[in-house]
C-alpha cells in the first residue's frame, strides 16, 4: 500500500501540480488529480504500524530511537540529492540557500517555518506528531483500548467543528487528519486479533459518520474507500497486494517519496526545454526518480542488516 500511495503521488504531482511549482510547464495528457489522496493513505498506514510497533516497544526511549532510525539517515541523503539536482538542473524557484538548507536538518519546517528543501516534507513534518502522539498515548495506557482512544479523538474533532478552537491546538492534535489515522488503528487492532472485526464497525463508523458531519463529500467518500481496504486487509484477504512488484515498490517507497517531487519537476522542466513531450518528459522522470529510489533503498538495507538488532520488522 505505501508503494501505490507513493506512486500515486508522484503522478498527481508530475501530471497536475507541477504547473504551479514550474509555471508554463506542459501538462501531460492523462492528469492524476485525485493522487493526492495518496498522502490520507500513508496517515492511515502510519496508524496501523505505529499501532502494531507500540506492542512490541519496552520504552519510548526505544520507540523514538526507532522512528528517528527510520527516517532520519534516508531524508538526509535525499536532501542532499535533492538539493544538488535543482542546482546543476534548476529553476532556481526550486532551489534553497545553504542556511535554509541547514535548517531543513532536523524535519520541523511546519514549525520554524524556514522554506524546504521539498514540499513533500511537510507530511514527515505531520507523521513525526502523530508518532510523538501515539508514543504518550502507549505511555499513559491509552493504545491498549483503541475504540476509547478512537472516540476520544473523534469527540475532539467535532469540538474543534462546534466551537472556535485556536488553530496550533488543532494542528497539534492533528484534527484534519484524524480519521485516517484512526482508520488504520481500527484496522492493526483486527489485524492483532485483539478485537474481532465485526465489533469494530461501529466504531468504524463513528468515524465516517464524523468525517461526513465534518468534511466534505470527497473526504467522506475517502475515509470510506480507505475503511474499507483496511477491514480487508486487516482480515488477511488482500492477497494481490503481496505482488512481488507492489512489495518492491513499496520497499523503496520511503525514498521515492522523498526523491521524487523536485527532482523530477527538475527533470521534466529540463527535458521540455530541450524540446521532449510532456508525456515523455514524466516518463523519463518517474524512471529516473524510481531507479535513485531503489539505490539509496538497497544501500541503506545493506547498512541496517549487519546487526540482527538493526533489521526492520515487516510492520515498521
Amino acid at each position: 500500500m505505501r508503494g501505490i500511495a507513493a506512486l500515486a503521488v508522484a503522478l498527481y504531482h508530475y501530471s497536475y501540480f507541477i504547473q504551479f511549482m514550474v509555471p508554463g510547464t506542459a501538462l501531460p495528457s492523462l492528469q492524476l488529480r485525485w493522487g493526492c489522496d495518496g498522502v490520507k493513505l500513508f496517515f492511515a498506514i502510519s496508524g496501523f504500524a505505529m499501532l502494531a510497533t507500540s506492542q512490541r516497544t519496552r520504552d519510548l526511549t526505544e520507540f523514538a530511537y526507532a522512528r528517528a532510525w527510520r527516517l532520519l539517515p534516508e531524508y538526509w541523503v535525499a536532501m542532499v540529492l535533492t538539493a544538488a539536482i535543482a542546482w546543476i538542473l534548476g529553476p532556481a524557484r526550486l532551489q534553497v540557500d545553504a542556511l535554509n538548507w541547514l535548517a531543513n536538518l532536523p524535519l520541523l519546517q511546519n514549525w520554524t517555518g524556514v522554506p524546504m528543501v521539498d514540499g513533500v516534507y511537510w507530511t514527515l513534518n505531520i507523521e513525526i506528531l502523530f508518532y510523538t502522539l501515539i508514543a504518550i498515548a502507549w505511555r499513559l495506557g491509552w493504545t491498549r483500548r483503541v475504540d476509547r482512544l478512537v472516540l476520544g479523538w473523534m469527540a475532539l474533532r467535532l469540538l474543534c467543528w462546534l466551537l472556535p478552537m485556536p488553530g496550533w491546538m488543532q494542528e497539534v492534535l492533528l484534527i484534519d487528519d484524524a480519521p485516517y489515522f484512526a482508520i488504520g488503528l481500527i484496522g492493526c487492532s483486527i489485524w492483532l486479533g485483539s478485537a474481532r472485526w465485526m465489533q469494530q464497525l461501529p466504531l468504524a463508523a463513528a468515524v465516517i459518520a464524523v468525517t461526513a458531519l465534518t468534511s466534505d463529500r470527497h473526504g467522506t467518500g475517502l475515509a470510506i474507500v480507505i475503511a474499507v481496504l483496511f477491514f480487508v486487509v486487516a482480515q488477511h484477504r488482500a492477497r494481490w497486494l503481496a505482488h512481488p512488484a507492489l512489495l518492491w515498490l513499496g520497499a523503496i517507497s520511503y525514498p521515492f517519496y522523498l526523491l521524487h517531487a523536485v527532482i523530477g519537476y527538475a527533470i521534466i522542466a529540463r527535458l521540455q526545454a530541450l524540446g521532449l513531450s510532456a508525456d515523455g518528459a514524466v516518463l523519463v522522470a518517474l524512471a529516473c526518480t524510481i531507479t535513485l529510489a531503489a539505490v539509496v533503498a538497497c544501500a541503506f538495507d545493506r547498512w541496517r542488516r549487519p546487526t540482527p538488532s538493526a533489521l526492520r520488522p515487516a510492520i515498521a
